[in-house]
């Protein structure tokens, strides 16, 4: 009867420290802050975001998957009175094999290969980790026709870096009628 209890609690032991070690149950220490505001002047802001899953969602419509590994996202955006005036963003991850087809695929995000990208009639200011286009020029580049969404592939180290911009939400002509 003995030997019975110390194999069930040895058994119990081994269940409860395999529930407790996996990544998803372990209490993990505090996530810095992800979103970082900058005040220019009364009523003008400027907002900073690195939340990853966030700027990966608002950018590819799609929530990331475990096989998107996402190394660096920022997005900015200029407040005017509460409004969003401009906006603009930036991802480096290794993504899954689905999101690259998507990408590559003309019918899901109207991309097109092109030799190089054109440069938008905002200056962009990217970030330090974003690659510069003398280190990418040789890879396969993805643009919208209009111009925005911009994807470079680096297939070497299978690295995509991806940005977009544009102007910001203009607030209603009129607000709907409550009832």
């Amino acid at each position: 009867m003995n030997k019975k209890w110390i194999l069930l609690g040895a058994v119990a032991a081994v269940v409860l420290g395999t529930i407790l070690l996996q990544p998803h149950w372990r209490h993990s220490p505090a996530a810095a802050p992800t979103t970082l505001v900058i005040h220019e002047a009364p009523g003008k802001t400027i907002v900073v975001s690195q939340a990853p899953a966030e700027i990966f969602r608002r950018a590819f419509w799609r929530h990331p998957t475990a096989t998107d590994h996402i190394i660096h996202a920022e997005r900015r955006e200029w407040i005017d009175q509460g409004n969003v005036q401009r906006w603009q963003w930036f991802l480096q991850l290794s993504p899954s094999a689905e999101l690259l087809t998507a990408l590559r695929d003309g019918e899901s995000f109207g991309l097109l290969r092109v030799i190089a990208s054109r440069n938008a009639a905002v200056a962009v200011v990217t970030p330090d980790w974003f690659a510069s286009a003398t280190a990418i020029a040789a890879d396969e580049v993805y643009q919208s026709p209009a111009g925005g969404l911009t994807i470079y592939y680096r297939a070497g180290d299978h690295m995509l870096f991806a940005t977009d911009a544009g102007a910001g939400f203009a607030p209603p002509a009129a607000l709907p009628e409550r009832r």
